[in-house]
This record gives structure tokens, sequence and C-alpha cells, in this order.
């Protein structure tokens, strides 16, 4: 085997992006944003009401890189929490 090569074939480079999950998961990463989120700014989730997808949604937060004063904007559904959603790669679907 010649040693500059994967020992399994080719290797695949990994960039950087937003991961886009399709359907049921992905409304379900959206609400688990939501619910992150307004544990942060609003008010806590106990542990127990939390949705499946609370810590991988926390996650994602993280790597957002969103500050205090974005993420109270995102709290309530409007703009801010729009744009949140959109540079997670959660947007709505369009239905038109």
């Amino acid at each position: 085997m010649d040693p500059g090569l994967p020992p399994h074939g080719r290797m695949i480079p990994l960039t950087p992006g937003v991961s886009r999950p399709a359907g049921e998961r992905r409304a379900m990463l959206r609400e688990a944003v939501t619910q992150v989120v307004r544990h942060l700014v609003v008010r806590a989730v106990p542990v127990a009401q939390r949705v499946p997808l609370f810590e991988q949604a926390a996650g994602l937060l993280d790597g957002a890189g969103w500050g205090l004063d974005e993420l109270v904007a995102a709290a309530e559904p409007g703009p801010a929490r729009d744009d949140l959603l959109r540079a997670l790669g959660l947007e709505e679907p369009c239905t038109s």
C-alpha cells in the first residue's frame, strides 16, 4: 500500500458550513433552538421539560456566536428569530 494514500481509499475533506437537517428533524431542531434561547434569556427550562434535541440545539447556538442582546430579540417570534434560524440552517421551508 502506498504510504501517501489514506488506508480506506479517498478521503473527503470536511468543509465548514451549515448542515441542513430534513423534514421532521428540522422542525424538532427549530423547536429546540427556540426553547434553548428562551431558557437562556427568559426562564430556565427544567431538565424534565426539555425537548429531546435541547442539548444539540444548545451546541448549535454556541457555535452561532450570537450575543445576549441578539438572543433576547430572538426569544420571541419575529425577524430576529427568523434570522437566527436562517443562520443555523433551520429556516421554515417555503410554502409558495
